[in-house]
């Protein structure tokens, strides 16, 4: 039988096309009857006023390895958030861990990762090993479970598959391993044309994580990048190595490919939000950007090798590692419908998120939360970093203008003055200071536990009643 190439053609384009509809399918399949074997299970009641049925739309757009300090509105020397700058609300945040899977899990519970249980467990981490990973507890209730009792549609897409591992049950994913993020926004675009429901959409980019891979377009934006050996990936992990003639050139194009790739990053989100004034949807939507952690770019690399230890003898970049600010200072940018709301000039935290959107939302949830709404925010608190990624346990506590690092099994106690030392170089001794900051890193999981044990009595007490 004589068959035209155009008809092989033809063929193959359907076969490929039914290929990949039928493979997605079959891929969500145990993630969609593990989500709804979970759904079935659970009472909202005991959670939250279901009688609240909120009218705003919800978007949440986390940029993997955006370090705050390199937002053109942070006085950066390049303009690499044109559009990310004009966002009406910005907080300074920390993040609750320098690392994906337990900061991503804060985020959407507003709950630090020793109250959520999104951890490496083991006396030495190291998150390439995912047997010893924890899952947030059984009785937690994520953002996007709260919202899907309320009648929301949910989204949930990523490029790193680590920001959905917290929420194996939880949702029905979508990871999209190496897509630009022009491509991901594309897809939530289509998802959100479909149907004129409320939703909440998250949505994890990589571009800024390596390896990066900006188009062509953006590639050279601030000025030619040099054909380096892993200059998209990381090299020079080791202080041993900086002798070496081309470490400086290799830094050098390195941030600046970083910074031509968030360049990017900002063009796809302005692009997304114009299309949502298109649709009409800005009035009727709260719409956040932020990070999980952030990005070390050899700022603290000496002081790690000599001080701390890591599983790969990998020192200075990257993330996972340390609590240094580089790693765990964030953005939180937040547009919503409300207007006239107060900016506190404090540090909030990646805990605050899920809080914040509850009150927006009006929705009494009755579960414990560790953030509090950023709008309401008015004076210091002590918050938290946690939950390292390699090597031995580090717990980073800021409170106004002193920080504390703390890891027991590498023998470091320090305190920095922030304002004097922003760059975190020089520990101070001032030991009336270090033992205010220990305690309250003390009174921290001191009041976790005490508030556990209510949450516990309180639960027995309701379904003794329900009982009856």
């Amino acid at each position: 039988m004589d068959i035209s190439n155009k008809k092989i053609s033809k063929i193959y384009e359907q076969n490929t096309i039914f290929y990949k509809l039928f493979s997605t399918i079959l891929k969500n399949y145990p993630y969609k009857k593990e989500f709804y074997s979970r759904m079935n299970k659970i009472d909202p009641q005991k959670f939250f006023d279901i009688s609240i049925k909120p009218e705003i739309n919800v978007i949440v757009i986390t940029i993997d390895c955006l370090r705050n300090s390199q937002l053109s509105s942070q006085g950066y020397q390049r303009k690499t958030t044109p559009f990310l700058d004009n966002i009406m609300y910005k907080f300074k945040t920390i993040s609750t861990s320098p690392w994906t899977y337990p900061s991503v899990a804060s985020i959407l519970t507003g709950l630090y990762p020793h109250n959520h249980n999104a951890i490496i467990k083991g006396e030495i981490k190291n998150f390439d090993n995912l047997q010893n990973f924890q899952k947030i507890k059984t009785d937690i209730l994520t953002l996007p479970e709260i919202l899907f009792f309320l009648g929301y549609r949910i989204y949930f897409s990523t490029a790193i598959d680590m920001a959905f591992y917290p929420f194996k049950g939880r949702v029905i994913p979508r990871i999209y391993f190496s897509l630009n993020a022009e491509t991901i926004l594309s897809n939530l675009m289509k998802w959100i044309s479909k149907n004129n429901s409320r939703f909440f959409a998250y949505v994890q980019l990589g571009d800024i994580h390596e390896p990066l891979n900006p188009p062509e377009n953006f590639k050279n934006f601030f000025g030619n990048v040099k054909s380096i050996p892993n200059v998209n990936r990381w090299d020079f992990r080791n202080p041993k190595e900086y002798h070496e003639k081309n470490f400086s050139e290799y830094k050098e194009n390195r941030i600046k490919l970083y910074d031509n790739s968030l360049r990017y990053v900002d063009h796809a989100i302005e692009q997304f939000y114009k299309y949502l004034e298109k649709k009409n949807l800005v009035d009727s939507t709260i719409f956040i950007v932020t990070a999980d952690h952030g990005e070390e770019f050899w700022e603290h690399a000496e002081v790690e090798t000599k001080y701390f230890f890591d599983p790969r003898d990998y020192y200075g970049v990257g993330h996972g590692h340390n609590v240094f600010n580089e790693i765990i200072e964030v953005p939180l940018l937040i547009s919503t419908p409300t207007t006239n709301m107060g900016v506190t000039k404090n540090l909030v935290s990646s805990i605050d998120i899920t809080p914040t959107l509850l009150s927006l939302l009006d929705i009494n949830y009755f579960g414990n939360l560790d953030g509090l709404n950023v709008f309401k925010i008015n004076q210091d608190r002590p918050l938290l970093s946690e939950a390292i990624g390699y090597g031995f346990e580090k717990k980073s506590l800021i409170f106004g203008n002193y920080k504390l690092i703390y890891s027991k099994n590498d023998g470091i106690t320090w305190i920095f003055d922030l304002k004097k030392d922003p760059k975190e170089m020089f520990p101070i001794t001032e030991d009336n200071i270090t033992v205010q900051l220990i305690d309250k890193l003390k009174q921290i999981f001191s009041d976790s536990e005490k508030r556990k044990v209510r949450q516990v009595i309180k639960r027995k007490f309701y379904d003794g009643m329900n009982n009856k």
